[in-house]
């Protein structure tokens, strides 16, 4: 199910390009392959996992990376060490997905497929015993452009269809600077930091839909031992149709979302090698709140430093007391978001609520409700000292030219405090920007 730019395919959204088409899934019952691909191997990715409509790649014994676009999976049995649509063959095993969660970044900030990862968490674990080991990347500079990459999958032979591919395919293809790619004669500006392209400046090998959410990989063999190593560097995301001339696929980049997949494959409770060493769920935070005459205008959110939700409440019950507990990570910092659908805070007619914060036990701030209007942003630290780095993903109005470091920290003082304090979701700029904006006395990272 790959998303497409295509006039064949139904649903259009403008953009600066002519047409946006997001493709429908692909009918698991069609009989067709990567486009100009050769039939890989058996065993030649004993990572790669078949989807029925999409692929994925197994990360740890019992997490699947593929793309959110795919849409959730959950409940549905999956092959994994897949080679055929529908059968298992040598060293294949059928699983189920368990839990699916998409990156909450997924197509924010206004541009096409941002972030487009998924993570399926397996009912059980596959441990394959093979030569080829698959590792995610973890450098944005790979890969360089011009080195060749592999792509697999069981989609389409030809744009459009009608047929998938009965055996696993793969081919070749060359890294794609993001420079060229993002050039008119290419994606223009639809093509961002979390993107990469690959392949050929004439089109005629190239992924295709039904490929979506399978992996784009780096191989290296050691000649010694035989033993291959492929770098996931990318995994299936869009594109203009299929093999069109100076229209490759565009991919989300693993490396610019590395922290949020290990992250919350660690919360997803795997057992990846790393998530032995990921902080523990140690901090007990205590979020008591008394409604207004009005409680069902108050509602928030607790989001993570990946902006991830962690725990939100709506309330019914007027001028009742509510008490929340949850687990945080120690050392990190946590986003409270206060809303008032009236915009009056939780006050009526003279009469306030309150809401105040614990953490193990310990008072760290109590307040009434008449100090906000709509919306109260609060950070939470689970340490005295905040991690006072500026969020890599930001995107000012999905500029990837408007981040931290290179639009919100340059100018004047005066210019540079006033971008600080712009709106930016929930909150202000100066909640994303730590480092940048607290240099300049702004934000929780203030001197």
């Amino acid at each position: 199910m790959m998303v497409t730019i295509s006039k064949s395919l139904l649903l259009v959204v403008a953009t600066t390009m002519a047409s946006v088409v997001f493709a429908e899934p692909v009918k698991k019952d069609d009989p067709g392959k990567i486009v100009g691909g050769d039939d890989a191997a058996i065993g030649d990715y004993p990572y790669f996992v078949v989807m029925g409509g999409c692929g994925g790649a197994l990360i740890a014994p019992d997490i699947v990376l593929t793309a959110a676009h795919c849409k959730s999976y959950e409940g549905q049995q999956v092959i994994v060490g897949g080679y055929r649509p529908t059968t298992l063959v040598e060293g294949s095993q059928a699983r189920f997905c368990e839990t699916w969660i998409a990156d909450p970044k997924y197509k924010t900030g206004g541009g096409i497929n941002k972030y487009d990862f998924a993570l399926c968490k397996l009912s059980e674990p596959v441990f394959i015993d093979s030569n080829v080991k698959l590792k995610l990347n973890e450098f944005d500079a790979v890969p360089k452009a011009g080195k060749d990459l592999i792509i697999m999958g069981l989609g389409y032979l030809q744009e459009g269809g009608p047929f998938l591919s009965n055996t696993l395919q793969d081919i070749q293809v060359p890294a794609i600077s993001n420079e060229v790619c993002s050039t008119e004669e290419y994606y223009g500006d639809l093509i961002t930091d979390s993107m990469l392209c690959a392949g050929f400046d004439e089109g005629v090998l190239d992924a295709c839909q039904g490929d979506s959410g399978g992996p784009l990989v780096r191989r290296k063999t050691n000649d010694k031992d035989g033993t291959i190593v492929d770098t996931h560097v990318g995994v299936v995301s869009w594109g203009e149709g299929c093999a069109q001339p100076k229209k490759p696929t565009v991919y989300a980049r693993t490396s610019k979302n590395l922290r949020w997949i290990k992250s919350t494959m660690c919360e997803m409770g795997s057992i990846a090698d790393f998530c032995d060493d990921y902080p523990p769920l140690d901090q007990e935070l205590t979020i008591t709140l008394t409604t207004d005459k009005w409680a069902f205008e108050t509602s928030w959110v607790l989001k993570d430093i990946e902006n991830n939700i962690v725990m939100k409440r709506n309330y019914l019950v007027d001028s009742s007391t509510s008490q929340h507990k949850v687990l945080l990570r120690s050392n990190e910092c946590y986003q409270f978001i206060l809303s008032d659908s009236a915009g009056d805070g939780l006050c009526f007619d003279g009469v306030c609520g309150s809401y105040s914060f614990d953490l193990n036990g310990v008072e760290k701030l109590s307040e009434n409700g008449d100090l906000f209007e709509s919306a109260r942003v609060i950070d939470i630290c689970t340490s005295d000292t905040p991690d006072c780095k500026d969020d890599e993903t930001f995107e000012y109005n999905g500029n990837p030219d408007r981040t931290c470091e290179n639009w919100v920290g340059v100018g004047k003082k005066k210019e540079i405090k006033k971008k600080c304090k712009k709106d930016w979701l929930a909150g202000k700029i100066y909640d994303v920007c730590l480092q940048t904006c607290g240099e300049f006395g702004l934000g929780r990272c203030s001197d």
